[in-house]
């Protein structure tokens, strides 16, 4: 049988694209629709701050969300009529809200460019055709599904999350493989260019979640390497970014600190759920001055909550990595969260043509299962051992990229697990999607190469 032409599968892929952006933008209904949940009104209250100020960042929102809700902050003519509440079982129908309906067409037309822009690049840099195709498909039916398509009409981070993260991922794809195949990485000045908007994009997503923050140490601790790396000691762009990094990630812990919208409420959630409660745990953290406990408001108390501002982050920080044996016994007792379905929960889905359907092609492309955390593992392994035992550009820009990404998410992940309790499953959702891609971005890779060709890679 002869064998796909490399050409022929980019046109198989962008007709792919276009049934799926056909489904996307007509079985979805509306795509001004959405509706607020609880924490819309904090979004559009912290979007007032002027664009100028130290607010922008230290409110209690983060920079790139508030750009966004400016769309919606004139509260005169931008009034919320969808609001769902799961917490009292309350769904409700989608509506096309004054103001509302542009941030909700952001959101959609940004997951829809979002997820065909990282499979397009990602079948870019796969040389078999049939994986390109396979690759591409994956991932748009990762995205296009409602385990994530149905998010884009919910006003809150996770669509923004989710969608930019696609964006970012691809651009990362490109620039990475880009400067492996160089002798001169990021002398030219498309490479420049690449190389500066993916550095952008990165700090525009980094700021739409607190906890998107920590994904700067990690990207940092990545780049590190690459100094003593013969081919990356005189790229001068590189060190550029890095500095750039570390100076955002500081003005991006100061906003929080600032703020207190990592402590004053979400850490002291997870507080009153793991730590008062067990006076062993209390006798820890009497080693950083928490104070005694005397009265059944204790937690409301000023002296307890000028405590929490200032020696709480630390405190839990030194809790949670001295007693790995509570982190993998809370973890192990949620296990069926962590492999949940994540489906919103705000608004009914009458209106969404085919729905069972595209849950059912969902299920195919987001597994729900605990076997995604033992095969990414896995998948980075495996990744490890090759690129050391072979030592390819190719190789090793996949397995550089698959410890970037992996680092990214279970970071994310875990912070955002022991972070919060208020609203767990949500909070926890894209870090759980992250690891869901994951499959499909380094999985199929690792059959490209095989069926290339070790020697070839």
């Amino acid at each position: 049988m002869r064998p796909i032409n490399k050409n022929f599968a980019n046109l198989i892929i962008l007709l792919i694209f276009a049934v799926g952006l056909y489904i996307r933008a007509y079985w979805y209904d509306d795509l001004r629709l959405s509706t607020a949940n609880a924490e819309t009104d904090s979004y559009i209250s912290a979007s007032h701050a002027s664009i100028f100020s130290w607010k922008i960042f230290a409110g209690q929102r983060l920079f790139t969300t508030n750009l966004i809700y400016k769309m919606a902050n004139d509260s005169a003519n931008c009034l919320i009529t969808s609001y769902g509440k799961p917490g009292i079982g309350e769904e409700v129908e989608r509506a096309v809200q004054p103001c509302f309906d542009k941030i909700a067409l952001l959101q959609n037309f940004l997951s829809m460019f979002g997820w065909c822009f990282l499979a397009w690049i990602l079948a870019r840099w796969l040389k078999d055709p049939f994986v390109k195709i396979v690759g591409a498909t994956s991932v748009m039916l990762f995205g296009f599904t409602p385990q994530i398509a149905e998010w884009d009409s919910v006003l809150s981070p996770e669509s923004l999350s989710l969608s930019m993260f696609a964006v970012l991922l691809g651009l990362m794809l490109e620039v990475v493989f880009r400067a492996a195949a160089a002798d001169e990485p990021f002398r030219s000045a498309a490479d420049k260019i690449l190389l500066t908007v993916l550095t952008i994009w990165y700090l525009l997503w980094v700021f739409v979640r607190d906890v998107h923050l920590y994904a700067i140490p990690i990207t940092i601790l990545m780049l590190i390497p690459l100094f003593f790396i013969k081919k990356f000691k005189t790229a001068r762009p590189l060190y550029f970014v890095t500095a750039i990094l570390a100076i955002f990630f500081v003005v991006g812990y100061l906003s929080a600190r600032d703020s207190l919208r990592a402590t004053r409420f979400p850490l002291m959630n997870s507080l009153d759920a793991y730590i008062l409660p067990y006076p062993s745990r209390v006798e820890f953290f009497r080693q950083y001055g928490m104070p005694e406990k005397e009265a059944p408001n204790y937690k409301d108390a000023p002296i307890y909550q000028a405590w929490a501002d200032e020696n709480a982050p630390k405190a839990y920080a030194m809790f949670l990595l001295t007693h790995p044996g509570f982190v993998f016994t809370t973890l192990w007792s949620n296990l069926d969260m962590l492999n949940g379905e994540y489906t919103q929960p705000y608004f009914v889905t009458d209106q969404i043509k085919n729905r069972e359907f595209l849950l059912a092609v969902g299920e195919m492309a987001n597994p729900q299962t605990g076997f995604v955390y033992l095969i990414t593992l896995a998948i980075l392994l495996i990744y490890f051992f090759h690129a050391i035992q072979f030592r390819t550009p190719r190789l090793s820009a996949w397995a550089w990229l698959a410890f970037l990404v992996y680092g990214i998410a279970a970071a994310t992940l875990f912070i955002s697990y022991f972070g919060d309790t208020a609203g767990l499953r949500r909070h926890i959702m894209p870090s759980v999607e992250m690891l869901r891609l994951y499959l499909w971005v380094f999985l199929l890779p690792f059959f490209d190469l095989l069926l290339d060709g070790k020697s070839k890679a």
